[in-house]
């Protein structure tokens, strides 16, 4: 089919009705199917094959953003985005041929702006063959979509950020992306709270520093006043106020460039207190819609939540880091700090023997020595723990002989280290072992009682086996107790890592911790 150039011209001539119509009975429908279609929510339009409008009803002109008068005899093409027309024209083709199809479309209208709607094509046969096509708004339908991606985007942020910094930021642009907004911002911290974390969508690089130096506090009461009971508030001069209230201050100047006149506040609060600031701008001429408001306030609550519990995560988390330092703490404290206690004693008594009585000297100086052995062996351990990445570095084996080396020079433990060769399996694995390693020992020396202690390794068949073994005194692994609760540890550190652990023992014959995890990296070598 020969498709005719595309024009913008109305045709004026003739007075056939296929060349210009004033109403769908004109085209041969019956008074009540012309008024169905005049009266029709939908936008409805008919052309003929060469692409031209026949006719328009009044929700079609509203739409394409046309009088009927301007649309008889314009070419379809003219009010279509050029990314868009290869897929219009197949779809015309295709009602062409008998076909009724239903997609995706846009309009452009006159003022340059696009309005995204859904369109059914099919041919009719009235006076002549003609080209319905019905033309349904789904420009809310998106924003809702949109919105709802915003706000499944803003929860997600709540489980899966643990950062308040990064927790800001994506529920910044949830409300960028969930809304009409030119730029987006959200805070969270203390009225006092120096380091208060700043997300922008849409922003200027400065204006994560301008909202620090000027308190977003004081940025909010110089546009929202002291006080309000509106959920969300929104000045439709919210440039004016904020250049007459904070002249000069950091946060306007960082936002003079953009093109911006309205804007929305809405206050995060928590348990009763106002914890950080939703803030949206708007182009000039645009006002946030009532529906986009409620989404506003949705938002605030979800980023008021989710930068909470953000801190919360922080908070725990120092808190964790805090007991690990008391702890290691407590470890120097009782290993090394008297270890060097033992040796200033050592070669103080060890000086004053020397000259005197050199048999004395010599067995003084073999115990200064072996408190520095148990010191070293003491701080190399405690550094590997402070050094996690040593693991990886220097492996699992390395690790288990210098916690093996504490038992011997420390508690006088006759301790072994037995392995084949480094195993071949990820880090959060090794990592897994070492743990259990570590905590196997740990209750060795608390409740064994042992005078000896294996530790093997062994790789082969696709899986990693570690086992500990003690001629202590041996323990009942049904009962539960105090003294034994670092086995739980142990089997969720095995689990964790798809392996499984067995603790096999009996009072006064020792125990044998076994651990098995695959690791496809370790092949049979036979």
């Amino acid at each position: 089919m020969t498709q005719a150039p595309i024009t913008t011209n109305t045709v004026t001539s003739g007075p056939t009705i296929y060349g210009r119509a004033s109403n769908p009975g004109d085209l041969g429908l019956d008074v009540l199917a012309a008024a169905l279609v005049r009266d029709s929510p939908d936008g409805i339009t008919l052309m003929g094959t060469d692409r031209r409008y026949l006719y328009a009803n009044p929700a079609a002109c509203q739409m394409i953003g046309y009088p009927l008068e301007s649309l008889v005899g314009r070419d379809f093409l003219a009010d279509v985005p050029e990314c868009s027309r290869q897929s219009a024209l197949a779809y015309f083709d295709n009602a062409c041929k008998g076909k009724v199809l239903r997609g995706p479309h846009v309009v452009r209208r006159p003022d340059g702006s696009e309005l995204p709607v859904e369109a059914t094509a099919t041919m009719v046969r009235l006076r002549k063959r003609l080209i319905a096509v019905v033309l349904r708004d789904i420009s809310e339908r998106l924003t809702q979509q949109r919105r709802a991606a915003a706000l499944a985007q803003a929860t997600a942020s709540v489980v899966m950020n643990d950062s308040i910094d990064a927790t800001v930021q994506s529920l910044a642009e949830c409300a960028m992306n969930g809304t009409q907004a030119l730029a987006a911002y959200v805070t969270f911290g203390d009225e006092d709270d120096l380091a208060i974390s700043v997300g922008a969508a849409g922003l200027p690089d400065g204006f994560r520093e301008a909202i620090r130096l000027g308190g977003w506090v004081r940025a909010f009461v110089a546009c929202h006043g002291p006080s309000s009971d509106q959920r969300v508030v929104v000045f439709a001069d919210g440039r004016q106020q904020l250049e007459k209230r904070a002249r000069g201050a950091p946060v306007t100047d960082s936002i003079r460039s953009l093109p911006w006149q309205a804007t929305a506040f809405a206050p995060l609060t928590y348990r009763g207190a106002i914890v950080g600031l939703l803030g949206a701008l708007y182009r000039e001429g645009e006002l946030p819609s009532e529906a986009e408001t409620t989404f506003l306030a949705t938002l605030a609550d979800q980023a008021a939540i989710a930068a909470a519990n953000a801190k919360l995560i922080a908070v725990t988390q120092e808190k964790a880091a805090l007991e690990e330092r008391q702890r290691l703490a407590r470890e120097l404290h009782d290993s090394l700090s008297q270890a060097l206690f033992g040796i200033q004693l050592g070669a103080r008594r060890a000086r004053e023997l020397v000259e005197r009585d050199n048999a004395g000297a010599a067995q003084q100086i073999d115990y200064t020595l072996k408190l520095a052995e148990a010191g070293q062996a003491e701080m190399r351990a405690l550094i590997f723990e402070l050094r996690p990445e040593s693991l990886e570095a220097e492996g699992l084996v390395l690790a288990l002989e210098r916690q093996v080396e504490v038992l011997r020079t420390r508690y006088n433990i006759a301790a072994s280290a037995i392995a084949d060769r480094e195993p071949i399996t990820p880090l959060e694995v090794k990592q897994a072992l070492y743990r259990i390693v570590q905590e196997a020992l740990q209750n060795t020396v608390k409740h064994a009682h042992a005078r000896h202690v294996d530790v093997h390794v062994e790789a082969k068949d696709g899986t990693v086996v570690l086992a500990v073994q003690d001629d202590g005194v041996g323990f009942d692994p049904e009962v539960t107790f105090p003294g034994h609760l670092g086995l739980h540890t142990m089997h969720e550190r095995a689990q964790g890592v798809g392996g499984s652990l067995e603790v096999v023992s009996t009072p006064g014959r020792g125990t044998r911790i076994v651990v098995s995890v695959p690791s496809p990296g370790n092949g049979s070598t036979g």
